[in-house]
């Protein structure tokens, strides 16, 4: 395991890295103008994000190119990325070496060594505890103040759960919502009623947000279906060129493990905020935020800490969702704004998806998208990275994509780590290789161009974004 330390070779590289005016020269990738017709080579398609979007068959964010032309024989400082997830296998063989180490803390002696207040922090934070299922905050709410057995007031209760926050819904809308969240966890609902069962282990009021420390140290899985996190955390920061597995976007990420989304989602709006808090006050500099919900009952306190996180210089990147719709008009959280109101912070940057083929199809049927609030995408369908116990798996999903984009923010801050959250998102957005041709989006595979469904109209690239960084130092540092 890593701790969170400057990386270095020699005096030359610590030169290189901590001066800011360090250059890089390349022709920068402007635009894909037609759709590619070349058959795609499936067979080679497990590392396809780390493509050239330009040279090769796959719309990767040409990290490859990234490092051989870029980077090759420079050594970048330690840049700690938070991950708020599932548990993170941290002893994966891909992984252990590129944990975040909270060297102000002796492990396992019960003692809050760094007076933080979380005792055993080493490697993150557990905020689920050791509960022996999933936590689903619908069915707490459900379970708190509403009646399963009649609709019409579960309806009603539920109306004034998601709009006690100002969000205004429909009535129809609040229905198929609620309908269709109780249908995704009908068993859940079901145990809820009938056993008043309650995961929840950790002693703490989920409506009080005074309550902090509760949990534990532990942040890894408490089974190898719990493979989320693990999964996210190896697309940031798997070991590089180690012949093991594959390789992760920022050789330099340390990541830092927090524990707050139950296997199948639903997390609680307390253990997200306070996540963040956690990540914000002990060294993250960029939180990958992988997970999402259609109802927030405390979403006034994400965007708080979220505001916090800025305060603190950190970066948030956000996955977009997998629901196949435009979250311009249907609701998604987290979010740094409420009913499409000005952005709380401009810390916070969300991601759709795209997938391996360079054509009309290139974005995922499942990814969200919104011309004002999905800000690019990324690659995040037939991901390959680490799972429990030394596995690896293909995945997909703006889960996928958003730690995409976290790796090259990693990259951007590892050479020039004064930037501040607002000029590395500004670099990510306006560094995009931009897709110029029609696509279909959605399940219904409708028309359109990139350009409607997002604010840039691009994908990220690495390549890009580092040449970005390199011409614009000095208009950067002002951000």
């Amino acid at each position: 395991m890593k701790k969170s330390t400057l990386l270095f070779s020699g005096l030359i590289a610590l030169f290189l890295t901590s001066c800011s005016t360090l250059q890089f020269t390349g022709t920068a990738i402007e635009q894909l103008t037609t759709p590619s017709t070349e058959v795609v080579d499936w067979e080679n398609v497990n590392q396809w994000q780390h493509a050239d979007i330009n040279s090769e068959n796959f719309p990767g964010m040409s990290v490859h190119k990234t490092y051989e032309e870029l980077l090759q024989d420079k050594q970048g400082k330690a840049v700690v990325v938070a991950v708020i997830d599932t548990g993170i296998d941290i002893t994966h063989e891909d992984l252990k070496e590129s944990i975040w180490v909270n060297a102000d803390e002796i492990p396992d002696n019960g003692i809050d060594d760094d007076k933080n207040g979380y005792i055993d922090d080493v490697n993150g934070w557990n905020f689920l505890g050791d509960s022996p299922g999933d936590q689903y905050e619908l069915i707490r709410l459900l379970k708190k103040g509403t009646a399963f057995e009649n609709r019409d007031l579960a309806i009603e209760k539920y109306a004034e759960m998601i709009q006690k926050d100002g969000v205004q819904h429909s009535l129809p809308l609040i229905e198929k919502n609620l309908v269709n969240n109780i249908y995704h966890y009908e068993k859940e609902v079901k145990q809820a009623n009938q056993l008043g069962w309650n995961a929840r282990t950790t002693g703490d009021d989920p409506d009080n947000f005074s309550q902090r420390f509760y949990g534990d140290g532990n942040v890894m899985p408490k089974s190898d279906d719990e493979l989320h996190g693990t999964h996210v955390a190896g697309i940031i920061a798997a070991t590089r060129n180690n012949d093991i597995g594959m390789d992760g976007i920022a050789s330099t990420a340390e990541i830092m493990c927090l524990r707050a989304v139950p296997n199948e989602g639903d997390e609680y709006d307390k253990d997200v905020a306070l996540s963040i808090r956690y990540a914000a006050d002990n060294g993250a500099q960029i939180i990958n935020m992988s997970f999402g919900k259609d109802f927030s009952p405390h979403s006034d306190k994400v965007r708080e800490a979220i505001v916090y996180a800025a305060s603190k210089g950190v970066l948030l990147v956000n996955a977009a969702g997998n629901d196949g719709v435009d979250i311009d008009s249907v609701y998604s959280y987290p979010s740094d704004r409420l009913n499409n109101e000005p952005e709380v912070s401009s810390n916070f940057i969300t991601i759709g998806v795209i997938g391996p083929v360079k054509n009309p199809l290139m974005v995922a049927p499942f990814s969200n998208y919104g011309k004002e609030n999905v800000d690019l995408f990324a690659p995040g369908a037939i991901i390959y990275a680490p799972v429990p116990s030394d596995k690896y798996e293909a995945l997909s999903g703006t889960s996928m994509a958003a730690p995409a984009v976290s790796g090259v923010a990693a990259i951007l801050l590892s050479y020039y780590p004064k930037l501040s959250p607002e000029a590395i998102r500004k670099a990510l957005m306006a560094s995009v290789v931009k897709i110029d041709y029609e696509l279909q989006v959605g399940y219904d595979r409708r028309k359109t161009t990139m350009g409607e469904l997002s604010q840039t109209g691009g994908v990220v690239n690495a390549y890009n974004a580092l040449l970005y960084v390199s011409d614009q130092q000095k208009n950067l540092s002002k951000l």
